[in-house]
């Protein structure tokens, strides 16, 4: 998501795109809030509310996430939410760049 956004817009674009036929057999979900506005605004408790929201359709992008945070703080508030993905067994990694993020989610996960 770029800018400035609520909780709920995440999750309406997220199934919007999980719905999409376009997107059946996904490798993974790159979440990247690089360009947000909105995550310094965020608390803890919505940061582990949206990580529990990512894990219950997390069997539509084969269960990995991709977490992209370009500075420290949205890169910890990322690191947060994988606690909470890899509490629900879901497996994640953070990253500040994009193309590593991308890298990784191509990479066989065996």
């Amino acid at each position: 998501m770029i800018d400035l956004y609520v909780p709920a817009d995440i999750q309406k674009t997220l199934l919007q795109g999980l719905a999409d036929p376009q997107t059946s057999g996904a490798i993974g979900l790159l979440f990247d809030v690089s360009r947000s506005k909105s995550l310094r605004t965020r608390s803890n408790d919505d940061i582990i509310a949206m990580g529990y929201f990512l894990a219950q359709h997390a069997d539509s992008y084969a269960r990995r996430v991709a977490l992209v945070g370009f500075d420290d703080f949205p890169y910890g508030m990322m690191r947060m939410g994988r606690v909470t993905l890899e509490h629900e067994g879901i497996t994640s990694e953070v990253f500040r760049e994009e193309k590593d993020a991308r890298q990784w989610l191509l990479e066989d996960p065996s």
